[in-house]
């Protein structure tokens, strides 16, 4: 029967891989964009909807601030800055995964070392005739 192999290695192989798509991630934010319609009033009185305007998003200090883009050839950038936040976060997400994973194995290689015939412990006290604090005979 064939030994499995280390994890190790195809962990570290998705470590650098991971690392590798963040240091393509350059332009980054946080935030949403929407699309904002307004009820206004016409002189006679009448209502019309008028939009869609677009509109950017974001907590700032525990409050939401937003801008409306006046711009309309800023919209696809916004876009792509706000995948890219997206992408950046669900990559340091899986990062975390496999440095726990890693983690998890360089524990378990400590704990095998320690402890030769497998992982259990000897919680046995003193030998006997010789316990903590009495004195023997000579």
């Amino acid at each position: 029967m064939k030994k499995p192999s280390s994890p190790y290695p195809n962990l570290e192989a998705q470590r650098q891989q991971l690392l590798r798509q963040l240091s393509d991630l350059r332009e980054l934010r946080r935030g949403s964009l929407t699309e904002q319609f307004l009820m206004v009033k016409r002189k006679g009185g009448s209502p019309v909807k008028r939009g869609p305007y677009p509109l950017f998003t974001r907590k700032e200090a525990q409050k939401t601030v937003s801008a409306r883009l006046s711009d309309p050839s800023l919209v696809p950038i916004y876009r792509q800055q706000i995948q890219n936040m997206r992408e950046f976060e669900a990559t340091i997400s899986q990062l975390v995964r496999v440095g726990e994973e890693l983690s998890d194995l360089a524990i378990a290689e400590v704990v095998q070392k320690k402890t030769p015939g497998g992982t259990r412990t000897d919680r046995r006290g003193p030998p006997s005739g010789r316990r903590a604090g009495r004195q023997t005979n000579p």
